[in-house]
């Protein structure tokens, strides 16, 4: 039994059972990127994120690709510059956002899309949806081609609008499957504010898109992930269609979005399960509830005992953005 909060180096609950996955944490350093390898995640910059974090993250998985979402472009710009430092050289672009008083200077808060330096990139493009729940949010999508796994892929970069704005949901959904259409070889990746079984997002698996997690789709199953840590609910998505997904790791930084990793590849599935980690100090409820009810196994992650975050829970923030 757990007693009280346990201290975690990187605590690991693997998904459900799947064929052996080839996902591992890589130790910090000033090797090149991961070929292939695509992370997205909703850094939540207005309440929750820094530059730290962003470093951290992105620097621990090495990513070819990252699309971020609710990201303050101050937190960003100066990332990349300590990623620079490391070793690590990153180009942005910037997509959708409004400005948030949170941001330092009352800059934008929205998507971003990093790639490290030598990818080909090109055909960007932004729009915003033709409706989301304004006026403090803005919702649309990025996009921009890429080569991945050797393949020319459209990537797209996206947050859709939260809680119970599902009619803007389905409207958003619409839009971003009719510009995604025309490209065989793509990702879908960000925060869609919806779980899979939802009625909104049933055109996303009508169009043979297949998340990288293989549990989640059209139908409810108990074995998907949630990536929405404080509501234990799956939210963040890396959907593929025309390539593969050689893993997948879900890394739970604080309570609100998990980081989510996967490979690029063309080989054909079962795709793995993946593999969540937990890098805090947490409850003994919120640990049991996201392995499914079981004391995940003490994890033997090449970087336990390097996670700098320590302690429980930040402090919840003053309301400044959702989703």
């Amino acid at each position: 039994m757990l007693g009280g909060a346990v201290a975690l180096g990187a605590m690991t609950a693997p998904a459900q059972a799947a064929p052996e996955q080839t996902v591992t944490t890589p130790v910090v350093s000033r090797a090149a990127v991961v070929k292939d390898r695509v992370m997205s995640w909703n850094s939540n910059g207005q309440n929750l994120g820094t530059p730290e974090l962003l470093v951290e993250q992105i620097s621990r998985y090495k990513p070819q690709v990252v699309t971020l979402q609710e990201s303050c472009r101050t937190e960003v710009r100066e990332a990349v510059r300590r990623l620079k430092r490391q070793g690590l050289e990153y180009q942005i672009k910037f997509g959708p956002g409004t400005i948030n008083v949170a941001c330092d200077g009352w800059t934008r808060n929205g998507q971003a899309v990093l790639y490290a330096k030598g990818t080909p990139a090109r055909d960007f493009d932004q729009e915003y949806y033709s409706d989301d729940e304004g006026p403090l949010e803005a919702r649309g999508y990025m996009a921009f081609t890429t080569r991945l796994a050797n393949r020319w892929v459209r990537v797209f970069n996206t947050q859709l609008s939260w809680g119970a704005y599902r009619d803007e949901r389905k409207t958003q959904i619409k839009e971003l499957l009719h510009a995604a259409q025309p490209y065989s070889q793509l990702l879908l990746a960000g925060d869609f504010n919806a779980q899979p079984q939802y009625s909104e997002m049933q055109p996303i698996w009508h169009a043979r898109l297949s998340d990288v997690d293989p549990f989640c789709g059209g139908t409810y199953d108990s074995r998907c992930n949630s990536t929405h840590v404080k509501s234990d609910k799956k939210f963040d998505y890396i959907l593929h269609r025309g390539v593969g997904s050689r893993n997948c790791l879900l890394h739970s930084v604080n309570e609100d979005h998990r980081v989510v990793v996967s490979d690029v590849s063309t080989a054909a599935g079962p795709w793995a399960a993946c593999t969540v980690t937990w890098p805090l100090i947490i409850s003994d409820d919120l640990i049991t509830r996201q392995a499914g009810g079981r004391n995940p196994p003490a994890c033997h992650s090449p970087l336990a005992g390097r996670f700098h975050t320590r302690g429980r829970w930040p402090t919840p923030q003053p309301h400044r953005g959702c989703g």
